[in-house]
């Protein structure tokens, strides 16, 4: 009798001890003042799991892909190359909105969860509209989460992380307005306009080469603590009289070299083939401080817009635009762009 007594006590012990345990899990004592005096009230815990409410990647600096596909799959996949970043592997992304998304990623913070009686419709929202956002670091993904609409205030936006039941309302502290945008899958939308995209102290040396003008091309160095060098290209030789402070300058006219708009794929490689056929106006080819370069070909334009003399006389070629190829695409760029980069060696010396 006693050895069943004994048994009976223990089950007790342990099913007292589960439900304590159960109770503590779902619920919460907490204190509040009412009417000046200390009240003790107990509450249900939110149930959700931390991990599934942290959106935000804390380390930007470490991430070197992003993964941005919608419910139409239009894919937009960028990837960090050294101080560039490459959009769907084939030009740079813009800069604005590369650190916009970033910032996104980084600040981004859960401001409510989602009522009880809309998380069906937002879940079902999510799944058929929204956006799959993948996060990498050092090559290997650290975050997954989808991207919806804006709640009916228009302050907040629904976020779902991967695997999770539950989602909630997102925004970023001192931001008024939705995310979704930011999270964009055009991928004309995220192409830079640039050709070059430095700092100044990114700039180890430029290389200006006029193919129908050999002695007039040349390559600057940029050695750091106001070091320059002027090279020929004709014979290799060092230039030893040279103006330093125009040398400075024209290196810097590579920090931010923009076109007006890329060739129509439709006609990509057609027109790239043809105007590889002729000798380029000049090159240029600017190498960063980490042994990478980018090489950009300037090519006359034929008279596509008929741009007529003063006597009425269509010109050869187009005296406003012309073809510039680097990484094997043809864009149209202005020559009020390229003017300021075409000085010539004479240009430099004393």
């Amino acid at each position: 009798m006693k050895k069943n007594n004994r048994i009976l006590f223990f089950i007790l012990i342990a099913l007292l001890t589960i439900s304590a345990i159960v109770f503590f899990t779902r619920y919460e004592f907490s204190r509040e003042l009412v009417d000046g005096k200390e009240k003790f009230q107990i509450s249900r815990k939110n149930t959700s799991l931390k991990v599934l409410r942290d959106f935000a990647v804390q380390d930007t600096a470490q991430i070197d892909k992003i993964f941005l596909v919608d419910k139409d799959n239009n894919q937009i996949l960028l990837e960090r190359e050294n101080s560039h970043w490459l959009v769907n592997k084939k030009t740079m992304a813009r800069e604005d909105l590369k650190d916009i998304l970033l910032e996104t990623i980084h600040r981004v913070e859960v401001y409510s969860p989602v009522p009880k009686t809309r998380q069906e419709y937002v879940i079902r929202d999510l799944a058929s509209n929204g956006i799959k956002c993948e996060i990498y670091q050092s090559g290997k993904k650290v975050k997954t989460y989808y991207v919806g609409g804006v709640t009916q205030d228009n302050l907040g936006t629904y976020m779902l992380l991967e695997n999770s039941a539950e989602p909630f309302i997102v925004s970023i502290p001192g931001f008024s307005g939705y995310l979704t945008t930011r999270y964009s899958t055009s991928e004309k939308e995220w192409v830079s306009k640039r050709v070059y995209s430095y700092s100044f102290n990114q700039i180890a040396s430029v290389e200006v080469e006029y193919p129908n003008e050999p002695s007039q091309s040349y390559k600057m160095v940029n050695g750091g603590n106001n070091y320059f060098e002027l090279i020929r290209l004709d014979n290799k030789l060092p230039v030893v009289k040279f103006d330093t402070v125009k040398v400075k300058q024209q290196i810097g006219r590579f920090k931010k070299v923009g076109f007006e708009f890329i060739v129509p794929e439709d006609f990509q490689s057609q027109r790239l083939d043809s105007v590889r056929q002729y000798t380029p106006i000049y090159t240029f080819n600017v190498t960063d401080v980490s042994g990478n370069s980018r090489k950009l070909e300037c090519y006359a334009r034929p008279n596509r817009d008929e741009l007529k003399n003063d006597e009425g006389i269509p010109y050869e070629n187009d005296i406003e635009r012309l073809y510039g190829v680097f990484d094997d695409q043809l864009v149209v760029m202005q020559y009020y762009t390229t003017d300021m980069l075409t000085m010539r060696l004479n240009y430099f010396l004393e």
